[in-house]
């Protein structure tokens, strides 16, 4: 039961922490022209805040290379909830993508 516990709380947080970025990036006028209407574009691509999901899910599996089971299952599902409101909020499931 606590596995399943910690699974649901990783996606709630990664889902709130993910509307709650957001929210503070479309509210804010001065950080919406900083980094909505201006993407950091690296080589020609723009890498889409998703990517910290990514980043989660990678950290689980150090976490899980370590022995550390809980943590792991905790990461990977926060991961998880960040990729689903980011899908969810954009509209398409995306990472990385060239700028035009």
């Amino acid at each position: 039961m606590t596995i399943v516990l910690t699974i649901l709380l990783g996606i709630i947080y990664g889902v709130s922490f993910t509307l709650l970025f957001e929210f503070v990036f479309k509210t804010n006028k001065r950080l919406r022209h900083k980094y909505y209407k201006h993407h950091e574009v690296l080589f020609g691509y723009h890498a889409h805040h998703s990517i910290y999901g990514v980043l989660f899910i990678i950290a689980s599996i150090i976490f899980y290379l370590n022995k550390d089971i809980p943590d792991s299952i905790f990461y990977f599902s926060f991961g998880v909830g960040i990729i689903i409101q980011h899908t969810i909020s954009d509209g398409r499931f995306i990472f990385i993508e060239k700028q035009r």
